[in-house]
């Protein structure tokens, strides 16, 4: 009798047990993902036009600016939708988006949720090679249909055309895009509706075309309600940009007409999309005919995406600013699939807004990035000539005071002086004056901002300290000191400044950037050697820098601070060897071997620390070790060659290669004449000496190590030539003794 109870309540026990799991292990198998697309829109058009559908899912997801930079600085549609499937940076080549003969069962017929849709099975992609070949030059490791590939089992559907014209014409017409986002590695799509048959004449519409809003929502609605993976392009947005370029004057008028459009669509997939689906709403490119490039909108709902969050991802650490590459390492997450080492991007996650407005906080975010990003050139610009111009006229003066001395020397002596003095303070005061929205001081306030600070700094340097030397070391101190703090406190002077970095550009998006590290390393190795001259070489001045190369060295390559790999590899062999000779040592062979042991020894600390941390928060160093682990060191070769290249590019394009040769023979000139000069300064000041070869030293290991090429040691040179001047005025007065 107890058996059989016991029987009969095992019997209970399963089914009520079956009767919960079973439906959560078929859910949990059937999960489903939606990326959908647009096309060229910014925040600020989200705002200005406000869709209804849109505007709902912001204020029930998770939110973010998206950099949509790919291989060039302009994002193609080719680009952008691949880079989505490649989930790295990958050059769209001028791929059309067109198909070979599709392969497998011609056409499917789908019913679900009262809507039917002809779908072709096992799609081929054209110009697969030719990606594969873009993706081979530009070395990022980028495999196109990386995101399928991975998928494996697990379908992917490609809806929408943005065809332009029916038929297109040949052979840029095909707008097919959403096929290289979901093809996988042999050029193949699961399913596709992506045909003519989407589409209908109208004359008033961007080359004569729209889609057919009924075909293209039976469609979507009948991909999204299946298991897997299905990427949505409505199409006008994508005509509406590209028509946008020949006719300006109707741009608004195309692309709100084609929102709205696409918005419509929306409002027809949501209403029937599974709570436990991943939803990306993304902009694969910034706006076509804008000179400028903008940031693009990110929008992720579903069980990790809160509302009212921002979208926050490892490639960033910043709240708020993702990239494209993100989009297919979280649906691989989202999925359960673990991400290939082929992807540069990493899962977008949710955190607090911290109750900001968030569409207002992205519209001035974007803003700020053009606005700087405009600038970045002609200040850059602006203080290479004025360098140029410095030298020429002390070079000028300096001339004639050898052959007949002025006798207004003591007024063009005081003004040599202050201009090299604001030369010195003027890569401070372009951090300080990231504390201010740039964008509101407008295109007049901002380069007199510039100046009025530089001015300010001098000022306070002269009431600071009477001789030259004492001024340079106010400002070198300060110099550094505020880039530590800003570094320790999350560096936010770092973006958005003209001498920093730019989200939009997306080469870096925390710590430390490789000019901002120039001004670090050559300001922090002219203060220790400022102080041991100032204090005569003293035991406590040289335990006092030794203290400030070590907390400079760490807090630059610390991965919770600057992040900065080539940077930890340069500062240890030059800080150490310029502390031994400030200490009147002479280095040796061995001691060089040291350093450079030394700065690997650190490398490997900070790496343990870094791979210490949670994933999300890791730096690319971690990722760079995890990528060569999975890839092996063909990936680090291939790094290795992204930045000898990079440095060549770079060579023969930045204003800073010009202010190369004037800053060396200008110092030259300072340091070498009268013949002797420069052993003198040797001889009775060997510290000031031992500064300026360690800073040359950093100049030369900088360049190797990272990849801004020649302007580091531009940016160090435009530090030393002022030096040179000070200290060619302190000799001459006497006054370094």
């Amino acid at each position: 009798m107890r058996e059989a109870i016991r029987r009969r309540a095992s019997i209970v026990i399963v089914a009520a047990a079956a009767f919960v799991l079973v439906p959560q292990v078929a859910h949990a198998q059937c999960r489903k993902a939606i990326v959908f697309t647009l096309p060229g829109i910014t925040w600020s058009d989200i705002e200005r036009w406000r869709p209804p559908a849109l505007l709902e899912t912001v204020a029930e997801s998770s939110i973010g600016s998206l950099s949509v930079r790919t291989v060039a600085s302009r994002t193609t549609l080719s680009s952008g939708f691949a880079t989505i499937g490649a989930g790295t940076r990958l050059d769209g080549a001028g791929v059309s988006g067109t198909t070979i003969e599709p392969e497998g069962d011609a056409e499917g017929i789908v019913v679900a949720n009262g809507a039917s849709a002809h779908f072709s099975s096992n799609v081929r992609v054209a110009g697969l090679a030719e990606l594969q070949a873009r993706a081979d030059e530009d070395d990022y490791g980028a495999v196109p249909g990386a995101l399928a590939a991975a998928l494996a089992d697990i379908p992917v559907r490609a809806v929408g055309n943005a065809d332009e014209g029916l038929p297109p014409p040949v052979p840029t017409g095909f707008g097919r895009w959403t096929l290289l986002s979901a093809m996988d590695d042999t050029g193949v799509v699961d399913e596709a509706a992506v045909g003519a048959d989407r589409l209908v004449a109208d004359p008033d519409a961007p080359f004569g075309t729209r889609t057919d809003p009924d075909a293209i929502s039976d469609a979507a609605l009948a991909a999204t309600s299946r298991c897997g993976l299905t990427i949505i392009d409505h199409g006008d947005l994508a005509r509406a940009d590209q028509a946008a370029l020949i006719d300006p004057a109707r741009a608004d008028e195309y692309r709100r007409a084609a929102l709205f459009a696409a918005d419509d669509l929306w409002a027809a997939v949501s209403d029937s999309v599974d709570p436990e689906a991943l939803v990306l709403i993304v902009s694969p490119t910034h706006p076509a005919f804008d000179p400028d490039v903008h940031f693009g909108v990110a929008i992720a709902g579903g069980p990790r995406f809160t509302a009212g969050d921002l979208l926050r991802s490892a490639s960033t650490h910043r709240p708020g600013i993702v990239t494209l590459v993100d989009v297919a390492p979280t649906l691989l997450e989202h999925f359960g699939v673990s991400r290939p080492s082929s992807m540069q991007g990493r899962p977008m996650a949710a955190v607090p807004a911290a109750g900001e407005e968030r569409i207002a906080a992205a519209i001035a975010l974007d803003e700020e990035s053009v606005f700087v990003d405009d600038w970045r050139t002609p200040v850059a610009t602006a203080f290479v000539v004025l360098q140029v111009v410095v030298y020429a006229l002390a070079f000028w003066w300096l001339r004639r005071q050898e052959i007949r001395p002025l006798t207004t020397g003591s007024r063009a002596r005081r003004a040599l002086e202050f201009a090299a003095l604001g030369l010195i303070a003027f890569p401070l005061s372009t951090y300080l004056i990231g504390f201010a929205p740039a964008h509101l001081l407008g295109p007049w306030g901002f380069p007199l901002a510039l100046l009025a600070i530089t001015g300010v700094l001098v000022v306070g340097a002269s009431l600071a300290a009477a001789r030259p030397l004492g001024r340079l070391l106010v400002l070198t101190s300060a110099t550094t000191a505020a880039l530590v703090v800003d570094l320790v406190f999350g560096s936010r002077l770092q973006l958005n400044t003209v001498f920093s970095y730019s989200p939009i550009v997306a080469g870096r998006f925390f710590g430390i950037g490789n000019i901002a590290f120039t001004v670090l390393a050559a300001a922090a190795l002219l203060t220790g050697t400022l102080v041991v001259h100032r204090f005569k070489g003293s035991r406590g001045a040289l335990i006092g820098v030794a203290a400030l190369f070590f907390v400079v060295t760490v807090i630059d390559g610390a991965p919770q601070f600057g992040a900065d790999v080539g940077g930890v590899l340069a500062l240890v062999p030059a800080l150490g060897l310029t502390w031994l000779l400030l200490a009147g040592r002479r280095p040796s062979w061995r001691t060089l071997v040291l350093g450079v042991l030394g700065a690997v020894a650190l490398l490997a600390v900070l790496l343990a620390i870094d791979l210490a941390r949670p994933i999300d928060e890791r730096t690319h160093l971690a990722r760079l070790f995890e990528d060569i682990r999975a890839g092996g060191g063909q990936i680090l070769l291939d790094a290795l060659e992204r930045k000898i290249q990079t440095n060549i590019r770079v060579f023969g394009s930045t204003i800073w290669t010009f202010l190369v040769p004037p800053a060396l023979a200008f110092m030259s000139y300072l340091l070498l004449r009268p013949q002797g000069r420069w052993q003198l300064l040797a001889e009775r000041h060997p510290r000031l000496r031992a500064g300026l070869i360690g800073s040359l030293l950093v100049a030369v290991l900088g360049f190797a190590v990272n990849d801004s090429g020649i302007v580091v040691p531009a940016v160090v040179l435009s530090f030393l030539a002022p030096v040179a001047v000070l200290i060619h005025l302190s000799l001459e007065q006497g006054e370094l003794a």
